[in-house]
């Protein structure tokens, strides 16, 4: 039951709201000995002062048998010409089975039927008449048998006929696009030239790069010294299109450079060092060490000089880079 079936079950079975009833609350013939109940004082919309916590519009039932009565009052008139026809039609509850608490056995529930669409659609097709709820009174014919040719595969549970072939279309819809991709694929791998094209060469270095994540794109971006301009993102604040700037770096790169890019697209995810161990060194076997040794770039080395750099205290260090950016005197002698 869905949160919007059980607030409506509530309204019609709980506070008995006559705007959702079944009958007409104008009838007095329905029930003879209780009357209509626009004029029954019973019922909050009679007397608001008397009902002050329900809404002035609304018209609430106080008398529950009252209701119940009327509810079946309107199914037996509902179901006298099919007993006079010789049938009985079954029970059913539109409430969720829980509500019967072990009562009313000779009810059916959601659940323990299934719906016919008219009589006669099979052989054990009965009538049924619903006997609560705002479609009380409503005949219609269901299906109770295991093992029916007719209606074993339709239930709520299981899709329709229209709904399968639906399935069966799309199904082989998808197969067709599966397989066209793959047969489109396998031609270009055969047409394929012996060295790379520059579009397929361009192609391969932004795919990489695409797949690298926004960590990576950053890292490339301050390697290669881009120019990060910031624009408007679709959720509405400002963010760096990076895969845009590599584009249009990459589309000015030579041959040459688009190559030494992929490598360093390729070496780019060895740089993170995981916060929580920052003194995790870069593993022996790591694509930056293995090529850092293949290029014969001495890692300890490096490492040293980082460390004697950073090491210096910054006051010594802003007194060198002012030395450094202070122009040097010339002696006329």
């Amino acid at each position: 039951m869905t949160v919007r079936e059980l607030r409506g079950w509530i309204a019609r079975e709980i506070h008995l709201d006559l705007t959702n009833a079944p009958f007409d609350p104008h009838d007095e013939k329905l029930l003879p000995a209780a009357g209509a109940c626009s004029r029954c004082p019973k019922q909050s919309g009679s007397n608001p002062l008397l009902f002050p916590e329900i809404p002035r519009k609304a018209s609430i039932c106080t008398d529950r048998e009252c209701y119940r009565a009327k509810v079946e009052a309107l199914v037996q008139i509902q179901v006298k010409p099919l007993v006079e026809k010789g049938e009985k039609p079954l029970r059913v509850s539109q409430a969720p089975a829980w509500q019967a608490n072990g009562h009313a056995k000779e009810v059916l529930f959601e659940g323990q039927y299934r719906k016919a669409k008219a009589k006669g659609e099979c052989p054990n097709t009965k009538a049924a008449v619903l006997i609560d709820g705002k479609g009380a009174g409503g005949i219609f014919y269901l299906c109770q048998a295991e093992k029916c040719d007719v209606h074993n595969r339709v239930t709520r549970y299981q899709p329709t006929p229209q709904e399968q072939a639906q399935r069966k279309r799309e199904a082989l819809a998808e197969r067709v696009e599966k397989l066209s991709r793959v047969r489109i694929l396998e031609a270009i791998r055969k047409k394929l030239p012996d060295a790379f094209s520059r579009p397929d060469l361009e192609m391969v270095a932004l795919d990489y790069f695409r797949r690298l994540g926004h960590d990576n794109h950053r890292r490339i971006s301050k390697l290669c010294a881009w120019e990060e301009k910031k624009g408007k993102a679709s959720w509405g604040g400002e963010t760096v299109d990076y895969e845009k700037i590599a584009a249009a770096a990459v589309g000015a790169m030579k041959a040459a450079d688009l190559s030494r890019f992929l490598v360093v697209c390729a070496l780019v995810s060895d740089l993170y060092c995981p916060g929580y161990n920052p003194r995790q060194l870069l593993e022996k076997d790591s694509n930056l060490a293995r090529t850092a040794a293949r290029y014969k770039v001495e890692a300890a080395k490096v490492a040293a000089a980082v460390r004697k750099e950073l090491a210096r205290p910054k006051s010594k260090e802003k007194d060198e880079n002012k030395l450094a950016k202070k122009p040097t005197q010339i002696s006329k002698s």
